[in-house]
């Protein structure tokens, strides 16, 4: 009884360390608040795991969220400024008020007519993801390679994947692309399905998440800080609506150029950022990676991924399927494969950041996956079975785990991987 009571302990000492740890980071690099849409970090991990001796890459399936973004809406920059221009009219802001109420002028002007398309960096870090690509695995990119590429019909994700492809053409002449954006593909590249949605939002779990939103909101001190008049707040100031707009478009301008001259991210202290970040977090997580039929949206991706890759094994191919999408997609995507701690299964939303899961690790703007395959040293026509090829996962350009066993990590046999994956598809969908 008492080693079981000291387990529980230790667990729950683990458990509240991971999310302290979490919030240490943010403040360390308050960049990671923004969640799902802090700025792509770069490629963390300089030396790539060697392969088995006599193994060479020679296929790359890969899916990549669009690169940086302006913020979708007109909506998301005007609500904050309206209602501090409304405040200002009858001269109820702060000195503080009128800075800020001037910051967001500056912004809906950089932004206006942009909303939601590709920002500068977004581009770039689409160039320099596929330059890296080819560096590290040139041999996949040889002379005369067909590289396929696909992108969902929306604006960022086809311009993303331009961006890629241009940068491939500079850097690969040689190599063949076939690339497209079409409806035919979005049944796996951005499957929407409103009944799916619907039947989401009456789980249990978004009352959960809701009642932890609140806990988490913060809005007072900062209302203090803008108004002059408590009030007037009071009776006509949404102040939550202000306070999470405010963060959201503060979290945003990393992705821009506005980025290099303005902030507003000195208006919240360190306890509110991170109580910021862990209510997304969680809304994040209870979208995406639940046992909630919103998973099912990655299926036909993963499927798709599995069969091209089998294609390309038994025709001795050499080549890359690098696909363009959405975070939508993409983090039902990591559920499904369970890494990084993605397939979790938390039904309290306050449980969410203290097991570690964080949306900023795994789905930041233009957030990727690539399955690196190895064929050994023999003639293409001795190589007939799926035992003998090797796969290894990159999550972000950083090899990661899979949730099955192996003798030669990062490295897993695909044999091993497509079946362990087909049987929890058909368990998924049935």
């Amino acid at each position: 009884m008492r080693k079981l009571l000291l387990a529980t302990v230790i667990l729950l000492l683990a458990n509240g360390l991971k999310g302290q740890s979490l919030c240490h980071e943010i403040t360390q690099n308050i960049r990671c608040s923004a969640g799902s849409d802090m700025a792509y970090p770069g490629s963390t991990q300089l030396q790539m795991t060697p392969p088995p001796e006599g193994w060479k890459p020679f296929y790359i399936s890969h899916f990549g969220r669009h690169g940086s973004c302006f913020l979708d809406h007109a909506e998301s920059y005007d609500i904050p400024y309206r209602i501090l221009e409304a405040a200002d009219s009858l001269g109820k802001l702060t000195s503080l008020g009128h800075d800020v109420l001037r910051r967001l002028d500056c912004i809906r002007h950089d932004v206006y007519d942009r909303w939601g398309e590709l920002t500068e960096l977004g581009a770039y870090q689409q160039q320099q993801i596929v330059r890296r690509m080819v560096n590290r695995f040139p041999k996949v990119f040889a002379d005369g390679t067909t590289v396929d590429a696909r992108s969902s019909t929306k604006l960022p994700c086809v311009l993303s994947m331009e961006h890629a492809m241009s940068q491939l053409v500079e850097i690969r002449p040689s190599v063949e692309i076939n690339h497209n954006a079409s409806k035919r593909d979005m049944s796996y590249l951005d499957l929407s399905d409103r009944q799916l949605s619907a039947l989401q939002a009456d789980t249990s779990m978004q009352a959960a998440l809701t009642a932890f939103a609140q806990k988490c909101q913060h809005s007072k001190r900062l209302m203090d800080a803008l108004f002059n008049d408590a009030d007037y707040v009071r009776n006509h100031v949404d102040a939550d609506k202000l306070y999470d707009g405010l963060f959201r478009v503060a979290s945003n301008i990393q992705n821009t150029e506005m980025c290099k001259s303005l902030t507003l991210y000195d208006l919240f202290s360190d306890e509110e950022v991170c109580c910021s970040w862990k209510k997304e977090n969680a809304r994040t997580y209870c979208t995406y990676c639940t046992y909630s039929p919103h998973a099912r949206t990655a299926v036909p991706l993963l499927r798709k991924m599995i069969a091209q890759a089998d294609s390309y094994i038994l025709q001795h191919k050499h080549g890359a399927h690098l696909r363009y999408g959405y975070e939508h997609v993409l983090l039902p995507l990591l559920f499904l494969l369970d890494i990084k701690g993605c397939g979790i299964n938390v039904s309290d939303p306050d449980a969410i950041d203290k097991k570690g899961w964080a949306d900023f690790k795994l789905c930041p703007m233009a957030a990727n996956i690539q399955f690196v395959f190895y064929a050994p040293n023999l003639a293409p026509s001795q190589v007939q079975r799926f035992d003998d090829v090797l796969v290894k996962v990159l999550l972000n350009e950083i090899e990661v785990k899979l949730p099955l066993k192996t003798m030669l990590l990062p490295y897993y046999h695909w044999s091993d991987v497509r079946d362990y994956y087909l049987k929890k598809l058909d368990a998924y969908e049935e």
